[in-house]
């Protein structure tokens, strides 16, 4: 059996307003552009950045409602936080001083800590997860093929790439998918290693196991408070839409999960631009 990383969105219980949070912190640089590479653990984005004078690598995670930071003992104030298959764990709370990425440099912004057993041991000198409160704060330009990054508070998309609109709750994406004639809101969650990803026991996973194939699969996903075994419904549907845009061969699971979501391998083979200028998410076809 083998363990998968599928990172799942945060779902905070904590006092106070969670988008207060999120708002706190600004970038230094009142102009900026930065282009830098990036690696792919299963997809998700894993980016190279500087916190506290060390070099770290911290997973890119559109799901998580604050950044984490990755600390053997928490600190600070403590909440329960809790992850998409509702486990919870225990995590302190922070203000990061200086969060660099590239040439760009956040600061003060919000986090939660804890250690992360079971994700530190994939992600080479893990340091975190990168989350609403630096991802609110630019727009970004993911070249997954090419597995380069440019962040900057200016327009980062042209004609050629194609508007997928969302809404936020809590800071975290939401659009509609167009699945066999009809919309469901899934979360657009790049911090889960999935292509769609539709929960056990819903109407769209009795609607799509009726109609296609899917095969039986047992293994280890990370969430939430560590790795826990799933059984699983995998396979492939032909097509789907967001919008007027349609994706061909979307690799699918059903398992026990909170909501529907679009992971990052839904955009493994795509140009994507997290535009908070303009509200939205682009994307460049093939």
């Amino acid at each position: 059996m083998n363990k998968i990383l599928n990172l799942c969105c945060l779902l905070l219980v904590l006092s106070g307003c969670v988008t207060q949070k999120q708002k706190k912190g600004d970038v230094e640089q009142s102009v900026f552009r930065s282009t830098l590479t990036f690696t792919t653990v299963k997809y998700i984005a894993v980016i190279p950045v500087e916190i506290g004078g060390e070099q770290k690598s911290f997973a890119f995670d559109t799901g998580a409602d604050v950044s984490v930071v990755q600390r053997d003992t928490t600190k600070g104030a403590t909440s329960k936080v809790s992850g998409a298959t509702n486990r919870k764990m225990v995590m302190g709370s922070e203000i990061i001083g200086s969060l660099k990425i590239g040439d760009v440099n956040f600061r003060n912004t919000y986090a939660v800590n804890a250690n992360l057993v079971g994700i530190k041991e994939q992600i080479p000198n893990f340091g975190g997860l990168i989350g609403t409160p630096i991802i609110s704060k630019a727009n970004w330009l993911f070249n997954y093929p090419t597995k380069q990054l440019t962040i900057s508070n200016a327009p980062l998309a042209d004609e050629t790439f194609k508007s997928i609109k969302i809404k936020r709750k809590s800071g975290s994406p939401y659009t509609s998918l167009n699945i066999e004639g009809k919309e469901y809101e899934a979360q657009i969650d790049l911090g889960s290693s999935s292509g769609i990803s539709i929960p056990t026991g819903s109407a769209l996973a009795a609607i799509i196991l009726k109609k296609y194939k899917l095969e039986d699969s047992e293994r280890q996903i990370y969430t939430i408070g560590g790795f826990q075994t799933v059984k699983e419904k995998v396979g492939t549907l032909p097509n789907l839409k967001i919008g007027d845009i349609e994706f061909s061969n979307v690799s699918v699971s059903i398992k026990p999960s909170v909501g529907l979501r679009i992971g990052s391998r839904f955009f493994a083979d795509y140009i994507l631009c997290i535009d908070n200028i303009q509200g939205d998410f682009k994307v460049r076809m093939k």
